[in-house]
């Protein structure tokens, strides 16, 4: 049995936005009220109650002063804001863009076809927050459309303007359009309102239902989007069933279902299908256990590392000797989008673990950012019967595959490989030790022209948001001084530093500095040093690409051989969405959130032993 949750499903950007909004909110001051529920969903609604967000009517709003209230996407009639400003509340704006933009559209066309004594017509339904925002901006006088049966109470005599709920249906909004259109005898002008990343969910839902035995749509039970795509969803598939939370599931829906569709309401949220979903494996008893994986993938992702290849062998070699097949990606994620795939033998990854670089080669997906292109590359491991994934890369290709092994339940280990040496998890990451032998013999060449020379060099190396690879390699060569992104650098202090080195006869310098320290790159550094002290002769050396290339040290290849056979089993072991590290020397096995949520921090000790050694 398949169970596959829509991808189209869940949050519009206005619900995200508002929660948001109240989240980050309650987590400073643990109280915040809301007009009405912040969405239609009660168990969401729950969850952000027992944070300490209040629900309240406007009868209530009314009657709070001094506190903190959460307009939610729905949007607010000018009267709240009045009201807020009377009783000085504080007002978290949570309105929708969308809304907020046809509020001023309608309040605008208002004050021009008053004039006219004319018509605002709002093709919604009567008493939608939504839509009792819209109508206030026309003090009231607006007429709610919801059939054409209500277009009875329209004088055809005096011009109309005819505007829609952002939330409706494009069939609706026309039938109402045209009817106008036949019968008006005055001037009538239709504005199309609806929000397209809505109305295009009918279509979508259309087609997903379509390609299930079985569809389960998740909503709240107050939701108009989810009672209109829920009747969509009926009709293109008979075996559809409404369902709030988990305890509503009938597991006899599912009985000879081999294809299961999980979606929900623009109201309903990700982790809400997801718990469904895993409820319907559970009571279905669904083996979903590792040790069914026949064929795994690897690809490398981001910037490639010296090591990479020997993770490679690790992993293909691995994957063989326990009798599954492996395919190469080339290409990293848009290889697999692409399903440029190469079945690997055993001899193809000979020679390897020497190599520079990365036999599948590397690339940045800017595709796979999107839920389209998850659905490609998903589509693609279906058809060619890959049941798993090992990825080699940084944060950016693990936070790629938390999110593809949510969306897709597929299996995904990660292997560390980035010469920054910056994951949490993970003492090492493939390819920092050969940069930083890398650093170090160009370091101490340069050293060599210096010394002859009576220059100081600042030397850039890579590092952009950490500074692992300039404060070893700094030590390691000796570096007069180290500036790396963590530590606050000022000019001054460097300055006052060098001054002290040339009294005590220093007649050269090595300045090492990371690429994303605080105070600028090298050059930018170098010219402030040159104006304070002309006296220098200020030479600039930015090392950049190659310190990425060259063959692996011995420390590489045996820490990307390792952690190649801990990925192949880790997945063997019932293991996903994880990063298999080295912590004291010992396999470690990191959620991939975990990760990459996590900052890891350089050591202190390391700075205060090349301000000793510096001297």
């Amino acid at each position: 049995m398949k169970i596959e949750i829509d991808p189209n499903a869940g949050f519009c950007f206005g619900v995200v936005n508002a929660i948001g909004k109240a989240e980050e909110n309650l987590s400073k001051d643990g109280q915040l009220y809301c007009i009405g529920d912040i969405v239609h969903n009660s168990i969401e609604v729950n969850r952000l109650n027992d944070l300490g967000l209040q629900t309240i009517e406007h009868d209530e709003f009314k009657g709070l002063k001094g506190k903190k209230v959460l307009f939610r996407a729905h949007g607010e009639p000018p009267s709240s804001y009045q009201m807020a400003k009377k009783n000085k509340i504080e007002i978290i704006d949570a309105t929708c863009p969308v809304v907020l933009n046809l509020q001023k559209r309608i309040k605008k066309a208002y004050r021009a076809i008053k004039e006219e004594k004319g018509q605002i017509l709002i093709y919604g339904k009567k008493g939608h927050a939504e839509v009792n925002g819209l109508v206030g901006q026309t003090e009231g006088n607006a007429i709610v459309i919801e059939t054409v049966k209500d277009l009875k109470s329209v004088n055809l005599e005096l011009p109309v303007e005819l505007f829609s709920q952002t939330t409706k249906t494009l069939e609706g909004f026309k039938l109402v359009r045209e009817q106008l259109k036949n019968t008006m005898k005055a001037s009538f002008k239709a504005h199309d309102t609806i929000c397209r990343k809505v109305a295009n969910r009918v279509p979508y839902i259309k087609e997903f239902a379509q390609k299930h035995d079985v569809v389960v749509f998740v909503s709240g039970k107050k939701s108009s989007n989810g009672k209109l795509l829920f009747n969509v969803c009926k009709g293109a598939n008979r075996n559809s069933y409404f369902i709030s939370e988990p305890q509503d599931i009938d597991m006899s829906w599912f009985a000879n279902a081999k294809s299961i569709g999980v979606s929900g309401a623009t109201s309903t949220p990700a982790w809400l299908m997801n718990e469904i979903s895993e409820k319907i494996k559970l009571e279905n008893k669904i083996n979903i256990s590792m040790s069914r994986i026949k064929k795994i993938g690897v690809l490398t992702s981001g910037g490639d590392a010296p090591g990479m290849n020997a993770a490679i062998r690790a992993v293909v070699r691995t994957a063989i000797f326990n009798k599954l097949e492996v395919v190469g990606i080339k290409q990293g994620y848009e290889g697999l989008i692409n399903g440029d795939f190469k079945k690997m033998k055993s001899h193809d990854v000979s020679n390897i673990i020497g190599k520079g670089g990365t036999i599948l080669r590397s690339a940045r997906s800017q595709e796979f950012r999107t839920v389209e292109g998850r659905q490609k590359a998903y589509q693609q491991m279906l058809d060619n019967k890959i049941d798993a994934l090992v990825v080699i890369g940084g944060d950016g290709t693990f936070s790629g595959a938390r999110i593809f092994t949510q969306e897709h339940d597929i299996p995904v280990v990660g292997i560390p490989g980035t010469i920054d040496n910056d994951l949490y998890g993970t003492d090492y990451t493939i390819g920092y030790d050969t940069a930083i032998n890398t650093v170090i013999d160009a370091v101490d060449k340069i050293r060599d022209t210096a010394s002859a020379h009576n220059r100081l060099f600042f030397i850039e190396v890579m590092g952009r948001d950490a500074g692992f690879i300039a404060l070893r390699s700094g030590i390691a060569t000796g570096a007069e001084a180290i500036l790396i992104p963590e530590k606050e650098t000022h000019a001054k202090e460097l300055q006052s530093y060098l001054e002290k080195g040339y009294k005590e006869h220093k007649s050269s310098g090595i300045v090492i500095v990371a690429e994303g320290d605080k105070s600028g790159g090298a050059y930018t550094i170098a010219k402030e040093i040159e104006k304070e002290h002309p006296e220098y002769d200020i030479r600039v050396s930015i090392l950049g690409h190659m310190q990425r290339g060259g063959s692996p040290s011995a420390f590489d290849r045996v820490t990307a051989s390792t952690l190649g056979v801990a990925a192949v089993e880790a997945l063997l072991d019932d293991q996903k969405s994880i990063m298999v590290g080295l912590v004291h020397g010992d396999v470690t096995h990191v959620p991939f959130n975990k990760t990459i949520k996590n900052k890891k921090k350089v050591k202190d000790t390391y700075l205060h032993i090349n301000e000793i050694l510096s001297i």
